[in-house]
């Protein structure tokens, strides 16, 4: 009865609402995802080569994507509270020019390095194009999505997120089984579903009030010097999650152990991936609290524990319902994983609550301490996983994970003392100092 009372108080909260359509929302995707599974692994639609294909190209769209979005995302969310509405659309606005600049530079760069990327990677030589291209569509949707919940208009994201899925998805399977596409149907389904949001966003820009076509060389050089600490920050996310296979593949681990730890990452992840969903509500209402002069230090404290709380309340049925998955659903020699799915969890909460702390630093722009933060993650990481890694092997590379993510929580935490202090602490509430 107790969980029951507990669940019907959660329903009727509006918070508990909007946190559970923003997860929802970033679910439905993958849930789409995991359905077609049977029809993507099929050699009649897509080949092996097909999804090493895909696979490449989702690693190179990666790659790109911080350089074309120079950290414009995080900056336009702090600028959302931070400035008025012209000052916003006009900063707003110059944003997709410079990104588009950016994308430019990057399509003739891969242009003249064409033959040395085809020849060492194999790729196709229209991702020259693609790929850049791309990522600017990304990040024009990104600007949509992070300007539609900073406006807390949390039914309108969740509407956006599901047709932009059905859209991917739904264009392609049609592609790739009746027209027999292979890998280009896919990555049409991708292009055409962002086209088709950006369309949509444009006109929502337009409605909203939010186009305003006015460019200085002051907020071009204000984004650059914003974006490289970000770029540098992006690179720390790497070295903390995505190199453990550069590590793992050049000490030579055991190709079937490795299959066990990627599948015990794929469901650690999970928790995490809750995380950024609540997190997409958090983060706005704490920015809206500094912009407002309404922060103080023990409000924000106590943003930071309901964050916790509904971290926990999610994260703890998740690793349950994975707990029930090893023993119960997929195959039985994947329960030496369990350990490791444990650590990839500890690692990914702790991580999520990491985000809260370093929002501070992301909204006051602290260039210098971002750029510090990132780097000297960075260092230490190279460094722990090497050592890790050599000797332990995959559960040193576990542990190494969770070690660098202890770090970066404490360097962050010693980053932003001074700051909150200074801001919040000797005359209470403080608006919108930068």
């Amino acid at each position: 009865m107790a969980i029951l009372n507990l669940a019907k108080t959660a329903i009727k909260n509006p918070a508990y609402r909007s946190v559970a359509t923003y997860i929802f929302t970033n679910f439905f995707s993958k849930g789409i995802s995991l359905l077609l599974i049977p029809i993507f692994t099929n050699p009649l639609y897509l080949t092996p080569k097909d999804n090493g294909i895909l696979s490449l190209f989702s690693s190179n769209l990666m790659f790109m994507a911080p350089f074309v979005c120079l950290g414009m995302i995080q900056s336009s969310g702090a600028d959302f509270f931070k400035k008025t509405k012209d000052e916003f659309s006009i900063s707003f606005t110059a944003n997709f020019f410079i990104s588009f600049l950016l994308t430019c530079i990057g399509m003739g760069v891969l242009f003249l390095f064409r033959d040395a990327l085809q020849k060492k990677f194999q790729l196709p030589p229209s991702f020259v194009f693609i790929i850049p291209f791309l990522a600017f569509l990304i990040f024009a949707s990104e600007q949509l999505f992070a300007l539609v919940r900073n406006r807390n208009e949390v039914k309108r994201f969740g509407r956006f997120g599901v047709a932009k899925a059905l859209i991917e998805y739904g264009v392609s399977v049609v592609l790739i089984v009746f027209f027999f596409k292979g890998w280009e149907g896919r990555v049409w389904g991708i292009a055409i579903s962002l086209i088709t949001i950006n369309l949509v966003g444009f006109i929502y820009y337009a409605q909203k009030g939010y186009l305003h076509f006015s460019i200085s060389a002051k907020h071009i050089w204000d984004e650059i010097k914003f974006g490289i600490p970000v770029i540098t920050f992006q690179l720390c996310v790497f070295m903390l999650g995505t190199t453990n296979k550069l590590f793992l593949a050049y000490f030579k681990v055991d190709p079937s152990q490795l299959g066990i730890y990627a599948v015990a990452c794929v469901l650690g992840t999970l928790v995490g991936y809750l995380g950024q969903s609540i997190f997409l509500y958090v983060q706005p209402k704490v920015y809206k609290s500094i912009s407002e002069g309404k922060a103080t230090i023990p409000s924000l404290r106590r943003e930071f524990f309901n964050y916790l709380k509904m971290m926990t309340a999610v994260a703890i049925p998740c690793i349950l319902f994975v707990l029930f998955v090893y023993h119960y659903v997929i195959n039985k020699i994947y329960l030496p994983g369990i350990p490791l799915f444990l650590l990839v969890c500890l690692s990914s909460f702790i991580w999520q609550l990491n985000n809260y702390l370093f929002l501070f630093l992301l909204y006051y722009k602290a260039k210098r301490k971002i750029f510090l933060v990132a780097g000297i993650s960075v260092v230490i990481s190279f460094i722990v996983n090497t050592i890790m890694v050599k000797n332990f092997m995959i559960i040193g590379d576990a542990l190494a994970s969770l070690i660098n993510t202890c770090i970066f929580s404490l360097l962050v935490f010693v980053f932003i003392k001074n700051l909150v202090i200074n801001k919040f602490g000797k005359t209470g509430a403080v608006a919108v100092a930068t």
